[in-house]
């Protein structure tokens, strides 16, 4: 799913300085923004860092936990009256100009002069699955939105009571006007509303995905469904059915006991809520619990004779990110929860990530050592506060909070003698302050220490600060790398020392991306086959709305792909005749994306799930390689964590094996890569 954010700049910034650029330095042009952004180059950050006003804070928070790892691409763009309609990661300067306070006549003709019109145009007729729009009176007045505007899917736009009356009825936007009303409602400022709201939106369709979103774009009253979780059932959620059968913990086969994980570098995979339904009925499409829900779905490792990794690593931020998930593994602990026995390692932390934007983490130390204890862990990371772009002082100052929070962490954890074991977070900039926080760890006492903040890192540069860690480190002392399990780095990273590392980067690649969704033992990667889901895609939605087309002619379509792709699979149906059917579907429901008849014909050629030996593949077959919906994806997201895991082994263990696919390796790593950076 692709969703489409714009939203405004604040007042509010995380830097304020006394040479900030002003409106003369944008109004004398580009080469002149140039020269200012040189002068405060220490202060440059990315936009989405840059504003804390509670609308972008209260949004933000809203993407870092929603969204995260869940295979929804979020495009986030800032109306900023400095620098126009930019992308969140572009990096910029402090500054001081707002559209707020600004007469009708000089906006206009401010906003023409920064492109805002034709930039917001632009942007908005891109097509997207969903798109919310969060802007003030003057934001959209700067837009000098009239009926030519074209908006590329679904679209909502929060905005005041006042500018929603002035809105030209435009096609695919449905506008919510906001209230104090509505502030009191959601226990909001209004100031801080519009970033709630979307916030909520997007929570609601990771767990309900493409229903929610026809859900609200339908309903005559869409904050109704923004509402407690309680007054959702009440408006006809379906409730999922509880299943015992697949509440049940997992028994590890002599083999895996028995392996050489314990003395090798381990890979232990983070915790985001990746379960399927193992009984799902794939001809009809109907889950069997009715919606999917952990009391009826299972884990990976519930569906392979024995794990996929040798640990899993769960973040407070994830595990609490809403109050069933909250409860339920409070309840049970860590262990129940994710249904493995005792003897299987689970680490925790605080998930950084979830709250890069605060000036302090959420948390505190002796939270996090109560948390780790009552909830069972094998290993606790210390409170940690990433390092973002910014000033050195501020880069600085959570560099030291990281070091105090991890002392003081080890000082309490000896005192109440407690018997999980702590794991230092390290937090850095470059090799020396890595390093320099390392060996201050060691003094404190660590015999297990984690790195993190590296995931937008080359590995080229990982390995530099690693190398450097390690002249500071005994080779006593564990180290574990967030984030991070690049196949080409690991024997380098294991020689150098380090004992663990986490990603679900493999998994997600399954679902995001074209090309390589698929992998095989052998490094290669094949484009998995799009059927989308004709009553539910947006873009068949959008055909049947604007195109045309009937609903019966496109599910008629969608069941002639399934069929064909079935047929071929057992050898019924020719390769090209299975082709043209879907070339049909493809480009009738997604006529602006180049064909994928090249990428398709490579797949089915080589039909890779016949060859493949894992559980699932045996079980589903031709099913995993079909891209549509969470049952298929997250299953082929399963076949390459267990494809990764089995690489990993084998290339720490043959060097041989390791030279001869090391191309395939690096090819892997660069999809893997460029997915972790755009998470983060």
């Amino acid at each position: 799913m692709k969703i489409q954010i714009i939203t405004a700049c604040t007042g509010e910034k995380a830097i304020n300085h006394d040479r900030a650029l002003i409106f003369s330095d944008f109004e004398a042009g580009a080469d002149k923004i140039k020269e200012r952004e040189a002068e405060l180059e220490p202060l440059l950050m990315p936009a989405a860092s840059l504003y804390t006003g509670q609308q972008h804070v209260r949004l933000m928070k809203g993407i870092t936990e929603s969204l995260l790892n869940t295979g929804i691409q979020a495009e986030l763009f800032i109306l900023s009256a400095g620098y126009g309609l930019i992308r969140s990661d572009r990096h910029i300067a402090p500054y001081e100009v707002t559209f707020a306070t600004m007469k009708k006549k000089d906006l206009n003709s401010w906003s023409s002069f920064l492109n805002v019109p034709s930039d917001f145009r632009q942007t908005v007729q891109t097509p997207y699955d969903f798109s919310l729009i969060l802007l003030g009176d003057n934001y959209l007045e700067a837009c000098q939105l009239t009926g030519d505007v074209q908006f590329g899917g679904p679209t909502i736009l929060f905005c005041g009571a006042s500018a929603a009356k002035k809105m030209p009825k435009l096609g695919n936007l449905k506008v919510v006007p906001l209230t104090n009303k509505e502030a009191k409602r959601f226990s909001c400022g209004l100031v801080g509303l519009k970033g709630e709201l979307a916030a909520r939106v997007l929570s609601r369709i990771v767990d309900e995905g493409t229903e929610f979103v026809l859900k609200i774009i339908d309903a005559d009253t869409p904050l109704d469904l923004l509402d407690e979780p309680k007054k959702n059932n009440e408006n006809g959620r379906k409730k999922p059915l509880a299943n015992p059968k697949v509440d049940q913990v997992i028994t590890l086969p002599a083999t895996w006991k028995d392996s050489s994980h314990k003395s090798r570098l381990r890979y232990f995979i983070p915790e985001w809520d990746d379960l399927v339904d193992g009984d799902y009925n794939f001809l009809e499409d109907v889950h069997s619990g009715g919606s999917g829900d952990w009391s009826n779905e299972v884990y990976a490792h519930q569906m392979f004779t024995e794990p996929n990794y040798d640990g899993i690593l769960i973040s407070k931020v994830v595990a609490e990110k809403s109050v069933k998930k909250k409860e339920r593994i409070n309840s049970l602990g860590v262990h129940r929860f994710c249904r493995v026995p005792r003897e299987f390692p689970i680490m925790g932390d605080c998930g950084a990530f979830g709250y890069i934007a605060h000036d302090v983490p959420p948390y505190s130390t002796s939270e996090m050592l109560d948390y780790y204890t009552r909830l069972d862990f094998d290993l606790g990371v210390s409170l940690d506060h990433l390092i973002v772009s910014g000033t050195m002082e501020t880069a600085k100052e959570r560099y030291q909070l990281t070091i105090q929070n991890a002392e003081d962490f080890l000082v309490e954890h000896r005192k109440r003698d407690l018997q999980w074991r702590p794991i230092g977070a390290v937090q850095g900039w470059d090799p020396k302050s890595y390093s320099a926080a390392a060996e201050q760890y060691v003094k404190m006492g660590y015999d297990y220490i984690a790195l993190g903040g590296l995931i937008r890192t080359s590995t080229q540069n990982i390995v530099k600060i690693v190398e450097e860690v390690t002249k500071v480190v005994p080779r006593k002392v564990d180290i574990h790398l967030f984030g991070l399990a690049r196949l080409s780095a690991m024997r380098t990273f294991s020689k150098l020392g380090v004992t663990s590392v986490d990603s679900a980067s493999h998994l997600r690649r399954a679902w995001l991306g074209s090309n390589d969704n698929y992998w095989t033992v052998g490094g290669e990667k094949f484009a998995a086959i799009r059927i989308p889901e004709g009553g539910k895609s947006f873009r068949a939605k959008r055909m049947i709305k604007e195109g045309g087309l009937s609903e019966e002619k496109i599910l008629s379509l969608e069941k002639k792909c399934l069929k064909a792709v079935r047929g071929y699979d057992n050898g019924e149906v020719s390769l090209s005749a299975t082709l043209d059917t879907l070339d049909a579907y493809d480009q009738l429901i997604t006529e602006d994306r180049k064909s994928m008849r090249k990428e398709y014909e490579r797949t089915l050629s080589a039909k890779p799930w016949k060859s493949c030996s894992c559980d699932i593949c045996q079980k589903d077959g031709v099913e995993v390689i079909i891209f549509r919906g969470n049952n298929r994806n997250r299953r082929r997201g399963f076949h390459n964590t267990n494809i990764f895991y089995s690489l990993l082994k084998r290339i720490l263990t043959d060097e041989a094996f390791f030279f001869d696919k090391a191309h395939r390796l690096f090819e892997l790593d660069s999809k893997a890569e460029e997915l972790q950076m755009s998470l983060f």
